[in-house]
């Protein structure tokens, strides 16, 4: 197995892909992206990706200059020529390379796609469930999808050193807002519980949505608090890899009763049948 990434549709080996220094992306770091996976190595919720990544894109005037059949080639060859029985991956836009002024350009914009196996979390972290930890910060422009990432770094930090999977942010008047790479959601009864501001659309948790209500559940976008999460029934973090994966325990203090709640469960298995239903049937097959 190998792993090949796609420098503006061409692939390479991964060690063979490389982007200009003069790179805005590099220089400014001024850039999109997006990350989906694949269901038998199909992927999943391409339309939905591709259009999140040119909302991303118009906010440093870039236009969409690819499209999904070109994505969809390019991942079928790397799935095929990479070994990997699933793949993760990141779709990164740029404006291209440095012209006049500060973010004036020349050429081209870039376009790159890495692809790896899909390296979900184990399935003892959806048996167990995973930890958390909560830090006060904004993300910079939180309702899109940019390579800047620095305002989660010391969340990342301070779960890595409590051994927790995520960060949460807390803003200034005290709202849990997103993980620094989720979405999250809480059961409270029969509600699922989903902050509305200040935090991307997430497209697993919007897919998630139609699931839970069909199973009975009552959604509801609303403002959670610290100690909204602290007394919640269940926590969940949605993302493209991860699915719903389960948070046992917050800033060291025990949700519920510290296991994996049976609504999580169903909610990760209706969700991941879907994924494989509509993948499947997105690519035709």
């Amino acid at each position: 197995m190998s792993d090949l990434f796609a420098v503006n549709g061409r692939i390479v080996p991964a060690e063979q892909a490389s982007i200009s220094v003069l790179d805005l992306g590099f220089l400014r770091g001024v850039g999109a992206f997006e990350t989906f996976r694949t269901y038998d190595g199909h992927p999943h919720g391409l339309a939905e990706h591709l259009r999140r990544i040119w909302e991303s894109a118009e906010s440093f005037g870039q236009k969409p200059f690819f499209d999904e059949a070109a994505v969809r080639r390019v991942v079928r060859e790397i799935h095929q020529r990479s070994g990997h029985a699933e793949l993760r991956v990141n779709m990164v836009v740029t404006p291209g390379n440095h012209g006049e002024g500060v973010f004036g350009t020349v050429g081209e914009p870039t376009w790159v796609v890495i692809a790896r196996d899909v390296h979900a979390p184990p399935e003892s972290s959806y048996e167990q469930g995973v930890t958390a930890v909560t830090f006060h910060a904004a993300r910079h422009l939180p309702t899109l999808k940019t390579t800047s990432y620095l305002s989660g770094r010391k969340g990342l930090e301070l779960a890595a050193k409590a051994g927790a999977h995520e960060a949460f942010y807390v803003d200034d008047k005290g709202y849990v807002t997103e993980g620094v790479t989720s979405n999250v959601l809480m059961r409270v009864a029969n509600r699922v519980m989903t902050p509305v501001a200040d935090c991307l659309p997430g497209i697993t948790k919007a897919g998630i949505k139609p699931i839970a209500e069909s199973l009975g559940l009552t959604w509801y976008e609303c403002r959670i608090t610290r100690d909204d999460v602290y007394t919640a029934d269940e926590v969940w973090i949605t993302s493209a890899v991860r699915e719903v994966l389960p948070i046992v325990r917050v800033d060291g203090k025990v949700i519920a009763d510290g296991k994996v709640g049976d609504w999580g469960r169903k909610l990760r298995a209706a969700y991941r049948a879907h994924c494989i239903a509509s993948a499947r049937a997105d690519a035709g097959v």
